[in-house]
């Protein structure tokens, strides 16, 4: 446990040089090889493959270090004709093409073509006929990467059409990923999407997806929202039923083709690493020379990260005696005004700027009448804090988001 007397560490981090140091052999090597074939010294300069921009270098070999199918997956760690996987690994922003190498020999090597390219990551479809194996990656010039030692299994195809993924258990109100199901269908298909709140049975919103392309994801996203209103807190789900058209509102028809839940949560715990809510000298009124306590101190290393419980508008961003470093955010779609004090620094946030739930707004510290590094948390009634509105106790609530965040 982490407690308000803990040593702490207050180290700066340092620049990591080693992308520079690499970048930099590369560009070493390079040099090497330019002068080398200047001298007619290297075969290796007799057809030099050429790169994007033009030029006579070749591209670096791609390394794929982990494979995980993120849609349309039969189980876990395994994958089928359809579904979606994403590659990790190095220098795969060329990289084109992924063959499925199978077992020994090239007999049964599939290949397919990869989407969403960055320097670390791509996405590939498994293509028919792909086996379990290793993977080899292929840049755009024609050159081949070893094969990988991450391995990818494959499983016969699904019995249905489709398979449908919600990405999140939980989805934060007002936070920056909404709620989203990926859909990915075996052949061409009609469908229409629910979103049913588990609760009552009511169909909160519907969408008409509409044809399907085999092998290729769609996805629907929800906001938490209903006509710009917050909606309740509780376990949701989506419901894929076949036609886009008259079945629509059917949220108890028979044959959904497939089903997702999430749980929307409307806060999260605003201490993001190992904390402490401490004891009763830490709560909402213990007492204070010439006044009582007006929130409740949550204990943590300094420099921990904190963000926005509930996004909003940022109301106040000052440095205060007691208070040290503060922000406070008005909540959105809430009548209540949070409060984070005795922050490391400033927070970047100017009076006035949206926030999102879960955003970072500063790292917890010491500042001001601070014994130990801590966050002072509050949360003030309309209209607000030291405008008129009275201080809440934040405990109950702060130990609510903790279970869920």
């Amino acid at each position: 446990m982490i407690s308000g007397s803990a040593d702490v560490d207050r180290a700066s981090p340092t620049a990591n040089p080693v992308g520079r140091t690499q970048g930099g052999l590369i560009e070493l090597k390079r040099a090497v090889v330019v002068l080398a074939c200047g001298l007619g010294l290297s075969a290796a300069c007799a057809a030099p493959a050429a790169a994007d921009a033009g030029g006579a270098y070749s591209s670096v070999a791609a390394t794929v270090s982990s494979v995980r199918c993120v849609a349309g997956c039969p189980g876990s760690g395994s994958a089928q004709t359809g579904s979606l996987l994403r590659l990790r690994g190095r220098s795969l922003n060329r990289v084109r093409r992924i063959v499925f190498l199978g077992g020994k020999g090239a007999a049964d090597d599939v290949t397919t073509s990869t989407s969403k390219r960055t320097a670390t990551t791509a996405e590939a479809v498994v293509p028919a006929r792909a086996s379990s194996g290793r993977l080899r990656a292929v840049n755009d010039d024609g050159l081949r990467g070893k094969a990988s030692r991450a391995t990818v299994t494959i499983k016969a195809g699904g019995s249905g059409p489709l398979d449908a993924r919600v990405v999140g258990s939980k989805i934060f109100q007002g936070a920056a990923r909404p709620g989203r199901l990926d859909l990915l269908a075996r052949r061409p298909l009609d469908v229409a999407v629910l979103l049913v709140r588990v609760a009552d049975g009511a169909v909160v919103q519907s969408w008409p997806v509409g044809q399907l392309a085999a092998g290729v994801v769609r996805s629907v996203t929800w906001d938490g929202k209903l006509a710009g209103a917050a909606q309740p807190n509780g376990r949701y789900e989506f419901r894929v039923l076949p036609g886009a058209g008259a079945r629509i509102q059917a949220a108890t028809a028979p044959g959904a083709l497939a089903t997702g839940f999430f749980d929307l949560v409307d806060h999260m715990f605003p201490v993001r690493g190992r904390h402490d809510l401490g004891g009763r000298a830490a709560g909402f009124g213990a007492g204070r020379s010439g006044h009582t306590h007006q929130g409740h101190d949550v204990f943590a290393k300094c420099a921990t990260r904190l963000v926005a419980a509930r996004g909003g508008v940022v109301k106040l961003n000052k440095y205060q005696g007691n208070a040290g470093n503060y922000i406070v955010i008005d909540g959105d779609g809430t009548d209540i005004d949070y409060a984070y004090m005795h922050m490391q620094s400033r927070s970047v946030l100017k009076k006035g700027a949206r926030v999102l739930t879960g955003q970072e707004i500063g790292r917890v510290g010491d500042t001001g009448r601070a014994h130990g590094c801590h966050l002072h948390f509050e949360m003030w009634a309309a209209p607000g804090s030291y405008t008129g509105g009275k201080p809440v106790d934040p405990l109950a609530y702060l130990k609510a988001w903790d279970e869920f965040s």
